[in-house]
């Protein structure tokens, strides 16, 4: 039996063989052609972390500019409150808190409200609802759980809902005075160092 091709085969097996180095060719073409089209692009990270952080800025500046801290534009706000478990005869000590816009119309026996200004103080206190005279509209509340007091239903500045967490801690420090001025100036710090070191470092970097 012969080892030898024909010259049909011979035909063949190159035509097989230049098919397949076309292909090869191709494949890493298509492969570098898509890693280009999903390239990470990080100057729109850059600019998309940018609009987010406008977003921040104007999100807690409502608080900031509202005589009742935004409660009504977002149903929820943080606030300094002094709680129940306060000992009176101890420094008192404020938290800051989550609470709930006031309908007068669902309020409940039961119900933990912020009232303002108790025991002749300048702070907000957690206070639990004993009675209620819708007809009135007047509560009762109390602090110790023995005492209680009057309060216009209009006067209470919100339902208690929980003490804030570290995120409401940081909105209720971002939407003062201060902690506004600080967050613009972090938000200016950061973003203008990020620009001018890489983004536009970037850009001007010669092409070799």
């Amino acid at each position: 039996m012969s080892n030898y091709l024909s010259t049909e085969e011979l035909l063949k097996l190159l035509n097989q063989q230049k098919a397949t180095n076309q292909l090869n060719q191709i494949i890493p073409k298509v492969h570098h052609k898509n890693k280009r089209k999903f390239r990470f692009n990080k100057k729109t990270v850059f600019f998309i972390a940018l609009v987010l952080a406008i977003i921040h800025i104007f999100y807690v500046s409502i608080p900031l500019l509202s005589e009742n801290r935004g409660i009504n534009a977002y149903g929820v706000t943080t606030l300094l409150a002094v709680p129940m478990d306060q000992d009176l005869g101890q420094t008192v000590r404020a938290h800051v808190v989550l609470i709930e816009r006031v309908n007068p119309e669902d309020i409940k026996i039961g119900d933990m409200v912020v009232i303002y200004g108790r025991f002749g103080t300048d702070l907000n206190w957690i206070e639990e609802v004993v009675s209620i005279d819708f007809d009135e509209g007047t509560a009762q509340t109390t602090f110790d759980g023995v005492i209680s007091n009057p309060v216009l239903i209009s006067d209470i500045k919100g339902i208690y809902l929980e003490q804030a967490s570290l995120l409401g801690i940081i909105t209720y420090i971002s939407s003062n005075l201060r902690g506004y001025i600080f967050l613009l100036g972090t938000y200016f710090v950061i973003f203008s160092m990020v620009y001018i070191f890489y983004i536009r470092k970037k850009e001007n970097k010669p092409v070799e």
